[in-house]
């Protein structure tokens, strides 16, 4: 439970169940408004920047597992995509420079374990334009295996 002040209205999370994403709106239309202080207006950047974002995903599908990062306030060479003992590790950070609160430095660590059969070494990564990294990882498509049976010696009575 939490409260978030902006003025003169209180959002309270413990009287509803709000889904994070109902959060995020509503503090999307409080946000221009300029209700609240430089800290409230910053934990609203953060709530609508932090992984539980749409754009942050891992979809697994039947020949790859693709992850999507929203990473909007990192450009390119910020950015470190690698993998170490089956896992993908994606850093980005920027030293501090200015914005329109002051200044600012960003950094960030993302893990992904994934599991045996991904191809670690044909892992893509490509950032979109609207700041979107989507990273793919193939999969080894398993085969089914036909295990014979033996059979040791005596008739086999069959139930038909």
């Amino acid at each position: 439970m939490f409260n978030i002040y902006c003025g003169k209205y209180n959002v309270n999370t413990q009287s509803r169940h709000y889904h994070i994403l109902e959060l995020i709106e509503m503090l999307q239309l409080i946000k221009p408004l300029n209700f609240g202080d430089e800290i409230t207006l910053r934990s609203i950047d953060w709530l609508e920047n932090y992984p539980w974002r749409e754009e942050n995903t891992v979809k697994t599908e039947y020949d790859k597992y693709v992850i999507n990062l929203a990473v909007k306030d990192f450009a390119p060479d910020e950015i470190k995509v690698k993998t170490a003992d089956g896992t993908i590790i994606v850093e980005g950070k920027h030293e501090e420079r200015q914005d329109e609160h002051g200044f600012v430095s960003r950094q960030f660590k993302r893990k992904y374990k994934l599991p045996v059969g991904c191809q670690l070494e044909n892992a893509i990564s490509k950032l979109s334009h609207d700041g979107i990294l989507m990273i793919t990882v193939p999969r080894s498509l398993e085969q089914d295996t036909i295990i014979p049976v033996s059979h040791e010696g005596g008739k086999v009575k069959s139930k038909l």
